[in-house]
């Protein structure tokens, strides 16, 4: 009896509430510190009760002088196997700097501690601070009517379809039979006004067949799966129907449109679509305690040197030493005292992320004729073998073996104080191209990234970013830590058009950094300096933005820029990194 009193006087009953206005399926947890919490695993947080409509509270008992820290996270609940069995996928969670904290106590005139956080995602007198959620064992399933190179819905001759609306509904097929998940779909539409995902209505939306569209939904089973389009015309009781296999992890497929009534074939639907996995590493992930966010409160932009000291074929700029080597990189640590590198990776045939800008390399071997060859269907050895520096540099000679080190090179030998913005080397389409649907498989590549990333990486500041689009949404969704950049040319002489939409001007990578939570763009700065509009366009959806392109070169750019809101600079001349440094401080 008296050591049960004793324990009773160790603990207390606490009392957590917060306010937040779900939508359908939402529920809301803690996740924390402590076992109860969940120990940062968001999957193993502790569930809150909905005790009005938008109030949340959940009673636990915790021992007294404790000082516990804890983030609120909102998450879906689907059931699955008949009810037995649930999967939780995180939907949205606090990423304030720092974490809740709280230290817990009795007080003299109470038995229980009530604990009032006020509203989801705003902790004290800060900015409201949350950020979408990752993949733990759930898959992220893009579908996208792009229109905007060809016309995804084509009708033969039916003009009753024209501003027709379509609605997309996942299901599983299973001998013959369709299932509907029960999941929700969110639209994207991706311009100024509609690009922050809105969930799907009950009628779908309407189709401009001009727009470029994104219907997205998770699924914990990617077994049989499948989606039904509906399309309705406009004040008419005409339906017609599309159903496509999402067999592959990206493809584009056609499918014939079909009248509900009669199942005559209308017409046919374009559609390409993308499924993100969960890292491979997904049930190691926790939410961070502290989580920093580089581009917050700059007192100047973070100065980033260009593969290190610098690319072979910038202008304005001095080559001093072989581009993406172990060299470069520690010379613009030490002599030009950059904040952060950017260096390329891609990943070997044997899967190894290796450090380099182009996408091929000549091969000397050939017995006939010098050819290319890509860097994805060669070995380490067989990449090793063919090395050769970019340039030939008479003070600097570049020895075959520091050319390719790897990721994991790297992140080992270099100082952890010096930052790394990495950049994801994958294709993006010109016109007439058609090599990026099916050039590597993204959710391999990605995991291989991740892996050696956080295992090795500790307390370096990293940054990802790629020109693919598809990539830099795997990069954001399957991880929590790091910020993603969408890296975009903008409209610009300087290089072809691409097919993909969402490369098409500094605008629409906004649009599209906005529509999957992305932290921001990074853009050629030829753009940027002739339409300055264009950082309140970024700054206006709260976003990050960085620069690169051999404008960067040019002192006067740099000074320019950090005078405009830009967060980071990525430039050639790393010299002038140490100048503006130096004059910025003073």
């Amino acid at each position: 009896m008296a050591a049960t009193e004793d324990k009773n006087k160790n603990v207390i009953e606490v009392i957590f509430k917060i306010q937040y206005q779900p939508q359908r399926n939402e529920q809301l947890a803690i996740c924390g510190d402590i076992p109860q919490f969940g120990r940062w695993q968001p999957t193993k947080a502790l569930k809150m009760v909905q005790s009005t409509s938008n109030q949340w509270q959940v009673t636990v008992e915790l021992p007294i002088k404790k000082d516990i820290k804890y983030r609120y996270v909102v998450y879906d609940d689907y059931q699955i196997n008949d009810g037995v069995d649930n999967i939780v996928m995180i939907k949205e969670w606090e990423s304030f700097n720092k974490c809740r904290h709280q230290c817990i106590k009795r007080t003299a005139d109470s038995s229980t501690m009530e604990i009032d956080d006020g509203v989801f995602g705003i902790k004290g007198q800060e900015e409201k601070a949350t950020k979408k959620g990752w993949l733990t064992t759930e898959s992220y399933v893009n579908i996208y009517l792009k229109n905007t190179v060809d016309k995804s819905l084509k009708f033969w001759s039916n003009e009753a379809f024209t501003q027709s609306t379509i609605k997309v509904t996942p299901y599983h097929s299973q001998q013959h039979t369709q299932t509907n998940i029960d999941t929700d779909v969110y639209i994207k539409v991706l311009d100024k006004d509609r690009c922050v995902p809105k969930l799907q209505a009950d009628q779908g939306i309407v189709n401009d067949n001009e727009s470029f569209y994104v219907y997205t939904f998770k699924t914990s089973n990617e077994k049989d799966l499948g989606i039904k389009v509906d399309i309705c015309a406009p004040e008419s009781s005409n339906v017609a129907t599309a159903c496509f296999d999402l067999d592959k992890s990206m493809a584009r497929v056609t499918t014939p449109i079909k009248c509900c009534t009669s199942g005559n074939q209308l017409g046919e639907l374009t559609i390409e679509y993308w499924i993100v996995k969960p890292a491979t590493l997904s049930n190691t992930m926790t939410l961070p305690e502290d989580y920093i966010d580089y581009f917050q409160s700059l007192p100047m932009p973070l100065l980033i040197g260009h593969r290190g000291m610098g690319a072979h074929d910038a202008k304005d700029a001095d080559y001093v030493v072989e581009e993406n080597t172990m060299n470069a990189f520690h010379r613009a640590y030490d002599e030009a005292k950059v904040d952060m590198i950017e260096f390329d990776v891609q990943m070997s045939k044997d899967e190894k992320i290796v450090i380099y800008h182009d996408f091929e390399i000549d091969n000397d071997n050939s017995k006939t004729i010098k050819k290319k060859v890509k860097i994805k269907n060669l070995d380490m050895q067989e990449l090793q073998a063919l090395a050769k520096p970019h340039r030939n540099l008479a003070a600097e000679e570049t020895a075959r073996d520091e050319l390719f080190p790897t990721l994991n090179q790297a992140l080992s030998e270099l100082p952890r104080e010096l930052g790394f913005n990495i950049e994801v080397k994958y294709p993006i389409d010109e016109m007439n191209e058609d090599e990026a649907i099916k050039y590597q498989d993204i959710n391999t590549f990605i995991d291989k990234i991740l892996e050696i990333v956080y295992d090795l990486a500790e307390d370096r500041k990293i940054i990802f970013s790629c020109f693919n689009p598809d990539v830099c949404i795997a990069l954001f969704m399957k991880q929590p830590r790091y910020p993603v950049l969408y890296l975009t040319c903008g409209k610009s002489d300087l290089y072809v058009d691409y097919k993909d939409y969402r490369c098409e001007k500094v605008e629409t990578a906004a649009y599209f950094a906005v529509s999957e939570g992305l932290r921001g763009v990074c853009s050629l700065f030829l753009p940027i300096k002739k339409k300055t509009r264009l950082i309140d366009v970024i700054k206006g959806f709260n976003l990050a933005i960085c620069t690169w392109g051999n404008g960067n070169n040019q002192l006067e750019n740099l000074h320019f820029q950090r005078t405009s809101r830009i967060d980071g600079i990525i430039c050639d001349q790393v010299k002038n990194c140490q100048i503006v440094r130096n004059e910025w401080k003073g």
